[in-house]
């Protein structure tokens, strides 16, 4: 009976609205009360999953009108008042959204279940543009995943898929993180910003290529087997995220080296708009 009510309630949280004059505030607002609910029930993943695709799909109606809306803004709109008005709200209803999506984390067992259910909410986050790294960091922080590496390596993947360019400087500092999974993760992420500001590509594509030399300059004792297999593992996703920044093509940590100092003061490449 209680999987029965479950189901039921998920359905019509689920369903977009048949009546158009319903208020869509009024209809968020029923759709996170019967998630919160689902989240204190038991055995019933599945729903919560399907929840929470839900849940994305309708921060990216917002979000997709919210970039309609600062596009007008930008070119002068003669209704900038009401556009301003109609943002202000997008804004509370995608935040709405990202918060309610965290409440999945307030389960406190960890079990396969409950990770299969964080996963999908990290993964949402990731397209969650400017609300989904802070919940992708208090994931990553939290202290039931001190021991999970590749739960937080996921978490710190996602924050690249944000495209929430403010968040380079914590990735960057990664690059260095006690845990290999977690470094080849922060530089996986950073190849998702090959269209940040050009002082945020400069900065990356410079702490990249001084800890990709350092990671290979360490390999090179072939009797420290750690840091060979450190260096394998962070040097794909190393060059995959300086190619994106620079569009060349090296394999050798030192031709990095060398184009970095020959080109790093050069202001074509490292202006906003990609040459």
């Amino acid at each position: 009976m209680m999987l029965t009510t479950f189901l039921l309630a998920s359905s019509i949280a689920l369903q977009p609205s048949l009546n158009p004059l319903q208020d869509p505030e009024k209809e968020l607002e029923e759709k996170v009360d019967a998630f919160k609910d689902l989240v204190k029930g038991k055995e019933n993943e599945p729903i919560l999953i399907a929840h929470i695709d839900g849940f994305l799909t309708l921060y990216a109606e917002s979000f997709d009108r919210f970039e309609v809306i600062n596009e007008d803004l930008e070119l002068g709109s003669d209704n900038s008042k009401e556009l301003k008005k109609e943002k202000k709200a997008l804004e509370k209803r995608m935040d709405t959204i990202a918060s309610s999506v965290w409440t999945v984390f307030r389960r406190k067992k960890v079990t396969k279940e409950n990770m299969d259910v964080w996963k999908a909410a990290s993964f949402a986050f990731g397209r969650m543009h400017i609300h989904g790294a802070e919940y992708l960091w208090k994931a990553f922080e939290d202290k039931r995943f001190n021991r999970d590496v590749e739960f937080r390596s996921l978490c710190t993947k996602q924050v690249g898929y944000t495209k929430d360019y403010s968040q380079a400087e914590e990735l960057q500092d990664l690059l260095d993180y006690k845990d290999i999974l977690v470094v080849a993760a922060a530089a996986e992420a950073l190849s998702q910003f090959g269209e940040a500001p050009g002082a945020v590509r400069l900065e990356s594509t410079k702490q990249l290529v001084k800890k990709l030399e350092s990671y290979h300059n360490s390999s090179m004792d072939y009797e420290d087997t750690n840091a060979v297999r450190d260096y394998r593992t962070i040097r794909d996703p190393f060059v995959k995220a300086l190619s994106v920044f620079t569009q060349q093509s090296f394999r050798d940590p030192l031709d990095w080296t060398r184009w970095w100092n020959k080109n790093k003061k050069d202001r074509d490449l490292w202006r906003d708009e990609r040459p």
